[in-house]
């Protein structure tokens, strides 16, 4: 895998350097493959030095130099715009931030288990499509003092798919970035 070109000097931190894997969101014919990296959940550009089978939505691939064989490396070519990516990529975002939220719980737990009132009127929850009032309620409610320590028991006390309201809300951010608040911002990249 060939270095990635340092960014330019704007005093700010770059901040796909903390990046270590993506998943796929499509791989197209020219060897090209759009991602999403796991941590800062960033839209990229990936080419894979050499040409073969194509790989599926959400496989999940190195962009930084690996120690381990078997494991896929990418050239990461630098970000790219939601309006960019390929249809095929734009139809497999929500399943695959879902699937990398279930993967890598912690982001998605700290959510469920931190999120307070953002308002004297609306709690964090209420960020999450669907969830009212009410609900948000009923959820702080089943959260009690201790929080959850699996996304399974989460989803069984307040009877939701917590990793597709979250991976919803964030794929709503990441084609719309001037929504607020941001969870992108304000959980994920912070």
């Amino acid at each position: 895998m060939q270095p990635r070109a340092p960014a330019p000097s704007t005093g700010d931190e770059d901040p796909l350097d903390k990046e270590t894997h993506a998943r796929v969101l499509d791989h197209q014919s020219n060897g090209m493959i759009q991602g999403i990296t796991e941590i800062g959940l960033h839209l990229v550009k990936l080419r894979i030095p050499v040409q073969g089978t194509p790989h599926a939505p959400g496989t999940r691939i190195c962009i930084r130099e690996s120690t381990d064989d078997s494991e896929e490396s990418a050239t990461l070519l630098g970000t790219t715009r939601h309006r960019d990516l390929s249809s095929m990529a734009q139809s497999e975002l929500m399943e695959v931030v879902k699937t990398i939220l279930v993967d890598l719980a912690d982001p998605c737990l700290a959510f469920y288990n931190r999120a307070g009132n953002l308002t004297l009127k609306m709690h964090a929850f209420q960020l999450l499509p669907g969830i009212g009032n009410s609900k948000a309620r009923s959820m702080v409610e089943a959260r009690g003092r201790v929080g959850w320590d699996k996304i399974e028991a989460l989803d069984e006390a307040c009877q939701v798919d917590s990793a597709g309201l979250l991976a919803e809300r964030l794929c709503q951010e990441i084609v719309d970035r001037h929504m607020t608040p941001s969870l992108l911002d304000l959980l994920i990249r912070a």
